[in-house]
């Protein structure tokens, strides 16, 4: 089958044909239909990542189960299913303490890396994070995949696992909006726009979108922004206050993929607000927060790693969000792709021309 392996620092995505292995304990083969280009992928091809190359990336997809291995429990060929950048396996310690999201599965498909697949020299094929779904079929791990109905296309589909579930669970189940409340989404793309149908489903009074690009701040209000707010345009702390009396938001999430933002989204809440940071950054960056504020502020901060919450559980209820027509993907897809083509979308995904590009398998 044939695959996008990263084979180096430097170096384009190739195509190559690649040989999958069998299934081992609880593993299944899908067949994929689509994927979803997130900037995570494209900074795991520029060092953000712990897995040696050459390596197929991609996290969040959608696609049909075709075998499965020993010991899988709630999987049956023929299930469609989405893949997340996260896991759930239900057994580990932050699993029975209820913080699924910081599950061992994680981790454990980077240290060791996962190999799944072998080059036409031998050469072992990892996965970044576990998963890797830049790929025509892929040997995957079931506390990484749920299945869902036949109700959304594959296009839409595919952003379950990351935009839909990081974004969404970010407001629903790590900050847990209140309505009437006031709300700040710093970054407006492929996590922020999430954010901003989210608060508009949880009854939001007010959802300030702040974001640099024009395209975007428009999209934002389409999607339930009451108001918009351009960072080059003064000073967007100062902005954000103006439109709360003064006070701060009740909830501010961070979704621009940079220390800055966060540490706007953490002086834009109100005294006793909730701030959510969502973004990846590497590991030598640093956040600075005012020591005033950040010791007597009252103020709760939360980390989101897919969206904090059971992907069991979540998947599904935001499948039905999108099947209903409460929250919408079809303004995000901005693009679609052929697996030959997936250089082109990396390059769209990391000069930010595009919200979301699909890869079609």
């Amino acid at each position: 089958m044939r695959a996008a392996l990263h084979t180096g620092a430097g170096a384009p995505l190739t195509i190559e044909k690649i040989d999958l292995r069998e299934p081992g304990p609880g593993e299944v083969v899908v067949d994929l239909e689509a994927a979803a280009v997130c900037v995570t992928d494209v900074l795991a091809t520029e060092g953000l990542t712990l897995v040696p190359p050459p390596f197929v990336t991609g996290h969040s997809g959608t696609g049909t189960v075709t075998v499965v291995g020993p010991g899988v429990t709630r999987t049956r060929v023929g299930d469609r299913i989405v893949t997340a950048g996260s896991a759930e396996c239900g057994v580990c310690y932050p699993c029975v303490q209820g913080t699924p999201s910081a599950c061992d599965d994680i981790f454990g498909g980077m240290v060791p890396p996962r190999a799944v697949a072998t080059r036409a020299s031998g050469e072992p094929v990892h996965v970044d994070g576990g998963v890797g779904v830049f790929a025509e079929q892929m040997v995957l791990r079931e506390s990484g995949i749920v299945t869902i109905t036949d109700a959304l296309h594959a296009e839409h589909a595919a952003l379950l696992g990351c935009g839909v579930l990081s974004g969404l669970g970010a407001v629903f189940t790590v900050a847990n909006v209140r309505r009437g409340s006031a709300v700040a989404v710093v970054g407006c793309g492929h996590l922020g726009l999430w954010m901003v149908q989210g608060a508009r489903l949880a009854g939001a009074a007010t959802i300030i979108a702040v974001e640099y690009d024009r395209r975007r701040r428009s999209l934002a209000g389409e999607l339930g922004a009451t108001h918009v707010v351009d960072p080059a345009d003064g000073d967007p702390i100062a902005h954000v206050r103006e439109l709360t009396g003064g006070r701060g938001v009740d909830f501010a999430f961070e979704a621009g993929g940079s220390t800055s933002a966060s540490e706007q989204a953490f002086a834009m809440a109100r005294a006793g607000g909730v701030v959510v940071t969502t973004s990846m950054a590497q590991i030598t960056d640093l956040v600075t927060l005012n020591a005033l504020d950040f010791g007597v502020g009252a103020k709760r901060i939360s980390s989101s790693q897919s969206g904090g919450g059971y992907l069991k559980r979540d998947i599904p209820l935001f499948e039905s969000l999108l099947a209903r027509g409460d929250v919408t993907a079809a303004p995000i897809v901005s693009a679609t792709y052929s697996l030959d083509d997936i250089n082109v979308a990396f390059a769209a995904a990391r000069d930010k021309e595009v919200i979301t590009g699909v890869i079609r398998l």
